[in-house]
């Protein structure tokens, strides 16, 4: 899996073109899912993922289904958010847990509405319903940015500037 970047705010259609044109792909039909998770339509089309953080733009060009967060590490509160944690849970890395809930739900293509309350982290490891999830969770750290990709099984990642 490739997961191209960029110190540039671009679109996530602007974003998923740039890395389709650097891996030499055909520019397949971006589409969107019921709840707004993109894809590319069309036969040989890799899975992919998109996210965005202040000052930084990713996609996962992947053959295996995907979902990738990235938030840059600064000290800021979100408060409503933080009363909802659980102690075991305010006792992690912040950008640890958001980055792996968010990846999670982008990869089942749900929404942060239908899945956020039912995830709970606990001791790095991601529960759903209190049940520890199967999938693979990979995190790199660049330029300041916390990098969060859930994939099915380990994949190989490789992290490119473009």
């Amino acid at each position: 899996m490739k997961i191209y970047y960029t110190l540039r705010e671009l679109s996530g259609e602007e974003a998923v073109r740039a890395a389709l044109q650097r891996e030499g792909l055909p520019s397949f039909e971006l589409r969107r899912s019921e709840h707004g998770k993109p894809y590319l339509f069309g036969e040989g089309a890799p899975k992919i993922g998109v996210a965005h953080t202040k000052g930084l733009t990713a996609v996962a060009l992947s053959p295996v289904e995907v979902g990738l967060d990235v938030e840059r590490r600064e000290e800021r509160t979100f408060p409503s958010y933080l009363r909802r944690l659980t102690d075991r849970e305010r006792e992690e890395d912040f950008f640890v847990l958001w980055t792996a809930k968010e990846a999670y739900i982008k990869y089942r293509g749900e929404t942060l509405s239908s899945l956020l309350l039912r995830l709970r982290f606990e001791k790095e490891r991601l529960l759903l319903d209190g049940a520890p999830l199967s999938e693979d969770f990979a995190f790199f750290e660049l330029s300041g940015c916390l990098f969060c990709v859930c994939t099915a099984e380990r994949e190989a990642v490789e992290l490119l500037p473009f």
